[in-house]
């Protein structure tokens, strides 16, 4: 029996007003990200006000995970001046936190995977993929085909993700990475970005990164 997709309870006229869009890892205000990422120093400024300008408030965001560090009160304070109908897929920075707190946040739905458009939408990489799904959209490994900044504990080679970078390819070719370093910190269009992965360095590295 195919498995339910969030999807199919929506009515198409819902659909003609309403734009979908995908990000993920925002870590704002996380230092560390900064480093590990040769992200910019105000990329929390910049995510912010890329969502606001792109995303409507009768919009739908859906957010792959790894949302902020800070303050509890400074997290919830940033999340509900958002625009757009907010979806969490939790990840692995976002445990301290149930869906449920995290829906109290300013969030108006969470969990830790979700079927959509016959898409998986997890996190992590995903190594199955439900009946009835296609693709699985993640996130997780950020800008992976730049490799790794010497601090990151990634570097060592323990971690899965080091191989991913060594053989610049994701471990399954239905898998699509959603690196919000590859989209200049902006929300991406849900059909865009399943349409047109090489734009984004979804299915791997641009040519003219490995040439």
């Amino acid at each position: 029996m195919k498995t339910l997709d969030w999807h199919d309870n929506w009515y198409p006229k819902e659909e003609e007003t309403m734009n979908v869009y995908l990000i993920s890892d925002t870590h704002l205000n996380h230092k560390q990200i900064a480093t590990y990422c040769d992200r910019p120093a105000d990329f929390t400024e910049r995510i912010i006000k890329n969502w606001k300008s792109t995303v409507k408030p009768e919009d739908l965001i859906i957010h792959l995970g790894d949302v902020a560090i800070g303050k509890k009160a400074d997290v919830e304070e940033t999340l509900k001046s958002l625009p757009g109908k907010k979806i969490l897929i939790r990840g692995n920075h976002d445990r301290q936190w149930s869906n449920l707190r995290w829906m109290s946040a300013g969030f108006d739905f969470a969990c830790d995977g979700m079927i959509f458009r016959g898409c998986w939408l997890t996190h992590h990489p995903s190594d199955a993929l439900p009946l009835g799904c296609d693709l699985n959209l993640h996130g997780h490994l950020h800008n992976i085909w730049h490799g790794f900044h010497p601090n990151d504990p990634k570097a060592e080679g323990k971690d899965e993700s080091y191989k991913t970078w060594e053989t610049k390819q994701l471990k399954h070719p239905w898998q699509r990475l959603f690196a919000i370093e590859y989209t200049a910190y902006k929300p991406v269009n849900f059909d865009s970005f399943v349409s047109k992965p090489e734009k984004y360095q979804a299915t791997g590295p641009r040519k003219d990164l490995t040439s």
